[in-house]
């Protein structure tokens, strides 16, 4: 078992290395996951392994964890991800002189073939997206869905990017728009498209919030929330015969610019990634893709 103190103390951490809301909780919620599987599994699991007489669990019930993992019939990305977590989990509390060794370092992942999962929006979906947005009652609060959604599929900025977003940091004479506070703190620079700039400038028409800095403020509050940007998608999603997430239109932008120039140095940079390996996915075919072309070839006598 691991005590729900320790828990705490690496979301706490993991908040301090700006990981996402969404990446801490799922860290949180897989470490969850491990307790009950700890609890449930009383007749494979040992009482030495189930953490008495110690702070942590022994090895060999990370090696059985893993077991029942890859034999649980989930996703490997899920199985993946779920020992990742440990393993993270695990460097924080070394680090913080809970632990001494790592029980998930000698556990490999399991492996899966290479292959692209990630969804994008195709061209139709995106004009149905604006579509909607023009059906908005109010012009106010119309014009704030256009300009947000403009930036998020024409920017590619992550949510929360876009409600850190600060009226200075868009440059309309440059034609710039400045991410300050990116994923692990990062600082880029973003090109601005006419039409992009456009919106906004349409939407500064009817921003009133003369007392907050930033760019998209809400009734309440002088800064938009993620929760606020994500329900206007689901508002949005209402009347559409598709579903959509906010985070696929930043994987739509990327893909286009991938598509358009085919240099995964461009999108790394447009991203905010770390690593051009992580940008790669974009230059790869996706599973729609791979599926359009088998289809393209398939005989049917």
């Amino acid at each position: 078992m691991i005590e729900q103190k320790y828990i705490e103390m690496f979301a706490d951490e993991m908040k301090k290395d700006e990981r996402s809301e969404a990446t801490v909780r799922n860290y949180v919620y897989d470490l969850k996951y491990f307790n009950k599987w700890v609890n449930d599994s009383v007749e494979n699991v040992d009482p030495p392994q189930r953490g008495a007489g110690g702070i942590f669990p022994p090895q060999p019930t990370f090696k059985k964890y893993a077991q029942h993992l890859r034999n649980s019939g989930s996703a490997p990305a899920t199985i993946n991800r779920r020992m990742q977590s440990l393993k993270t989990f695990f460097n924080v509390m070394i680090a913080k002189g809970y632990a001494e060794e790592n029980p998930m370092n000698d556990i490999k992942a399991k492996k899966v073939a290479r292959q692209n999962e990630t969804k994008w929006l195709d061209r139709d979906q995106i004009k149905a997206i604006f579509n909607e947005i023009k059906k908005v009652n109010g012009d106010a609060k119309r014009v704030k869905y256009h300009a947000i959604f403009s930036i998020l599929v024409n920017c590619g900025l992550r949510v929360e990017e876009l409600t850190n977003l600060k009226v200075d940091d868009v440059n309309f004479k440059s034609g710039i728009l400045t991410v300050r506070s990116g994923k692990g703190g990062k600082f880029r620079y973003i090109p601005l498209n006419k039409s992009t700039s456009t919106s906004i400038l349409h939407w500064l028409q009817y921003r009133e919030a003369e007392d907050s800095d930033y760019l998209f403020t809400s009734e309440r509050q002088p800064q938009m929330t993620t929760r606020g940007v994500q329900h206007m998608a689901k508002r949005l999603n209402e009347n559409l015969n598709f579903h959509f997430t906010v985070h696929q239109l930043r994987h739509t932008f990327l893909k286009n610019v991938a598509d358009s120039t085919g240099k995964v140095e461009i999108v790394a940079s447009l991203a905010g990634h770390d690593s051009v390996d992580t940008s790669r996915r974009y230059i790869e075919p996706s599973m729609r893709e791979i599926a359009e072309a088998m289809q393209d070839n398939e005989y049917n006598f």
